[in-house]
C-alpha cells in the first residue's frame, strides 16, 4: 500500500463518495492530514533496499535500513565518478595543434599546453581548445565556391582608389594563425570579421598611397609586404591574438571597361623595356670589343714608336762608331763600307762573274741565266 493511500480497504476514501482527497465528511471540507516524514523516509529506504537486494520486511528493520543507505551511497558515488571522469567533464586532452583555455565559472583561469590535463567538472570549469597551429585564409574581393573565383559578386571590396586617382580591381588573400588563444577568444567578439575589416582597410590605405602602374606591374610585392605590416599593427593594437603570416595579391587589374586599354599600355611598356634590354645587350657586346681594338692599336703604335726610336738610336750610335774609325783610317774604312754596302745590295741577286781579260770573247747573249728563260709554247 502506498504511503499516502488512505482508503478503507474497499477502494474508497473516507467520507461521502470519496470526492475530496482531504475530506473526512460528506462535504469534503476537512483539514489535510499530518504528513509522517519518518514513514516517508522508511518507505524510500525500503524501496531502494529492494532495488539493491535489501530486506523486504514490513517494518523496515535495521538490516533493511542499513542496506538501503549503502545503496544510496553507492548511487551517489557512482554519479560523482561518472561526473568527474567523463571525458571533457573532469579530464581532457589538448592536442598538439591546440591550446587549452580553462574557464572557471565563465571567467578566464589559465592556459594549458598540449597534453593530458585535469580540471573541475562542469559546470565549475570548462575547457576551450582553439587550434593555434591551423592556417586560416580570408579572401578579400572574391569568394571561392567549388574551386571557382566569384570576385564579380563583391565589387565593393575589390574596387579601390589609387594615389593617381585611378581605380584598381584587387583581389587578395590574408593568411593568419592564432598567436595567443586567450586574446583570440576574449578580446574580440568576431576575430574573423575583424581580420577581414582590418585587411580591407589596410589594403585601401596602401593602394591610396601608390600609383596604378606599379600596383599592377612590378610593385606587387611591395604592396603585399606593406599591407601585411599594417594589418599586423592594427590587430596587435586590438589585442586580437592573431599573427599575419602572408598577404597574397591574387589579381590587380584596372576596371573591366578600361582593362584592354591598360593592357595595351602595359604591353607597350614591356616592349619598350625589351628594346632597351636588347640595346643594352648590344652595347655591352660592341663597346668592350671597340675598347679592346683601341687598346690593341694603341699598344701596337707604342711598340712601333719604341722600335723606330731604338732603331734610330742604334743607327746613330753605329754612325758615330764608324765615324770614329774613319777618322783613324779613312782609306780602309771607305773600302770596308763599300764592300759591306755591295754585300747588302747584291746578297739576294743572281750574279755572273766574268774575267776582265776576256775582252770581246763573251757573246752578249741574253738572258744569261737559264733559270730566267721564259717557258716555250707547248711546254718545251
Amino acid at each position: 500500500m502506498p504511503w499516502n493511500d488512505q482508503s478503507n480497504g474497499n477502494g474508497k476514501k473516507p467520507g461521502d463518495g470519496g470526492k475530496s482527497p482531504w475530506g473526512n465528511g460528506p462535504s469534503g471540507g476537512g483539514e489535510p492530514p499530518e504528513v509522517d516524514v519518518d514513514e516517508m523516509v522508511r518507505n524510500l529506504q525500503k524501496r531502494l533496499g529492494g532495488i539493491f537486494g535489501g530486506g523486504r520486511g514490513n517494518g523496515g528493520g535495521r538490516g533493511g535500513k542499513g542496506l538501503g543507505g549503502l545503496g544510496l551511497g553507492v548511487i551517489v558515488i557512482a554519479l560523482v565518478g561518472v561526473w568527474f571522469f567523463t571525458p571533457g567533464s573532469g579530464w581532457y586532452v589538448v592536442n598538439a595543434e591546440e591550446q587549452g583555455v580553462i574557464l572557471r565559472f565563465g571567467a578566464y583561469n589559465r592556459t594549458e599546453l598540449p597534453g593530458f590535463h585535469w580540471k573541475l567538472p562542469v559546470p565549475f570549469e570548462r575547457a576551450l581548445k582553439p587550434k593555434t597551429s591551423r592556417v586560416h585564409q580570408e579572401n578579400i574581393g572574391f569568394r571561392v565556391a567549388n574551386g571557382r573565383n566569384t570576385s564579380s559578386n563583391i565589387p565593393h571590396e575589390s574596387l579601390m582608389l589609387t594615389g593617381d586617382e585611378n581605380i584598381v580591381d584587387i583581389n587578395f588573400s590574408v593568411i593568419w594563425q592564432i598567436k595567443n588563444a586567450r586574446d583570440y577568444l576574449f578580446n574580440l567578439d568576431d576575430p574573423i570579421g575583424a581580420v577581414k575589416a582590418v585587411s580591407e582597410s589596410a589594403m585601401r590605405e596602401v593602394v591610396g598611397k601608390n600609383d596604378l602602374e606599379p600596383i599592377i606591374t612590378q610593385g606587387r610585392q611591395i604592396v603585399e609586404t606593406t599591407a601585411r605590416d599594417l594589418i599586423q599593427i592594427a590587430l596587435d593594437e586590438y589585442g586580437a591574438g592573431i599573427v599575419i603570416t602572408q598577404v597574397q595579391l591574387q589579381k590587380a587589374d584596372p576596371p573591366g571597361r578600361v582593362i584592354e586599354s591598360f593592357r595595351d599600355v602595359v604591353n607597350a611598356g614591356q616592349d619598350a623595356e625589351t628594346k632597351v634590354n636588347q640595346a643594352t645587350t648590344y652595347a655591352n657586346d660592341v663597346v668592350p670589343k671597340a675598347r679592346g681594338d683601341a687598346a690593341k692599336l694603341e699598344q701596337e703604335a707604342i711598340g712601333y714608336r719604341d722600335s723606330v726610336i731604338a732603331e734610330a738610336n742604334g743607327e746613330a750610335e753605329r754612325f758615330n762608331l764608324i765615324y770614329t774609325e774613319y777618322r783613324k783610317a779613312p782609306t780602309v774604312t771607305r773600302q770596308r763600307m763599300y764592300l759591306e754596302t755591295m754585300e747588302r745590295v747584291l746578297r739576294g741577286t743572281d750574279k755572273i762573274l766574268l774575267d776582265k781579260n776576256a775582252g770581246n770573247q763573251v757573246v752578249p747573249y741574253l738572258p744569261i741565266n737559264p733559270r730566267q728563260q721564259p717557258a716555250t709554247q707547248g711546254g718545251r
